[in-house]
């Protein structure tokens, strides 16, 4: 039976890999692809001598695997190492095929010294269901590595070190603005900064050849586009929105993001209007980004409470209209879009 993991999975991971001492089982999942991607590969490279991946390195699809096939990889001895890694893509071990009971729980929790055994999610998302047999197994066996975005200050210090991989320099400011529009992906930000280096003719990256060169997401051309409400710019408005669906953006997520920005110029307002902390308004809007933060309390400084308060109210009638209504969905949109201009 392996020794029981601690809470901070990823935390442990990254000791495993320090320390040498990499466990039989775990899951690794979250929304951050790139240090999924990451970790499995210095797993790989801790375990598997690459001349004897043919023997010691196995990877098995979820879909469609058998409990046999499992079974025989995790059966099978490591050749000429002491180890060997299998790698288990998008299998739901809380909800697992008929055929697998009662056999996984039994393999599991039995796992042999020589097999370090990896559940990686990528395309299937992880839900542990804490009321199961399988969960507290797993809580006993496995390490569970979640791999979440970075904060801020973590982001910023790995583009600065990606940046001089690429023989650049960037500063803070302009990583946060980076982050702000490029968003926190760090799969993203990775080819978004390799591009903006590409570009930059100086030592040192600067705002312009973001700019010229890194495409926005989403939330950050909606604030554009709210802006451009603000300052009763409704043709332009209008622009942006017609860009966003010829980007293959759907109405509903347009408008989606449209409603989230506004509860958050509602929240930032609020904030500022009762002399709330930091910490209040990075809980109310769902970020720790200082950059963000104050852009948005710039932006809400523009606008009256009143006229956001009828702001959000027409967001969730419009949301309402666009679910239920065989209208055209665009039209929808610039109607609300109109009636937010002209109130300001």
């Amino acid at each position: 039976m392996s020794k029981p993991r601690t809470t901070n999975g990823l935390s442990q991971l990254k000791e495993d890999l320090k320390t040498g001492a990499l466990g039989r089982l775990y899951l690794l999942y979250g929304e951050e692809d790139y240090l999924k991607a990451y970790y499995l590969k210095q797993i790989r490279a801790a375990l598997v001598q690459e001349e004897f991946a043919e023997f010691n390195f196995i990877q098995l699809e979820g879909k469609g695997m058998t409990l046999e096939a499992l079974t025989e990889a995790v059966d099978s001895y490591p050749a000429f190492a002491e180890r060997k890694l299998i790698v288990v893509r998008d299998f739901d071990l809380y909800k697992p095929p008929a055929a697998f009971q009662p056999g996984l729980s039994d393999l599991l929790g039995d796992l042999p010294d020589y097999v370090c055994l990896v559940f990686s999610y990528d395309l299937l998302p992880f839900k542990a269901d804490k009321r199961t047999k399988m969960h507290a197994l797993l809580g006993k066996t496995a390490c569970f590595a979640e791999c979440t975005h970075p904060d801020e200050r973590q982001l910023t210090e790995w583009l600065q070190r990606q940046a001089r991989a690429l023989g650049k320099g960037i500063d803070k400011d302009t990583c946060a603005y980076l982050i702000f529009l490029c968003g926190n992906s760090m799969t993203n930000l990775s080819t978004e900064l390799a591009k903006a280096a590409a570009h930059a003719t100086l030592h040192e990256i600067q705002r312009y050849s973001i700019d010229a060169v890194c495409t926005p997401v989403l939330d950050a051309v909606v604030f554009d586009l709210t802006d451009a409400i603000t300052d009763r710019r409704f043709d332009r408005a209008i622009a942006v929105t017609g860009e966003l669906l010829a980007m293959k953006n759907t109405e509903t997520q347009i408008f989606s993001a449209i409603s989230r920005h506004i509860q958050r110029l509602y929240a930032a307002k609020l904030s500022e209007t009762y002399r709330g902390g930091g910490k209040e308004l990075f809980a109310l809007i769902g970020s720790n980004s200082s950059f963000y933060a104050q852009k948005l309390t710039k932006a809400a400084r523009g606008v009256s409470l009143e006229w956001l308060r009828a702001a959000v109210d027409l967001c969730g009638q419009t949301d309402a209209a666009l679910k239920s209504s065989a209208a055209d969905k665009q039209k929808i949109i610039e109607l609300a879009l109109l009636q937010m201009a002209s109130t300001i």
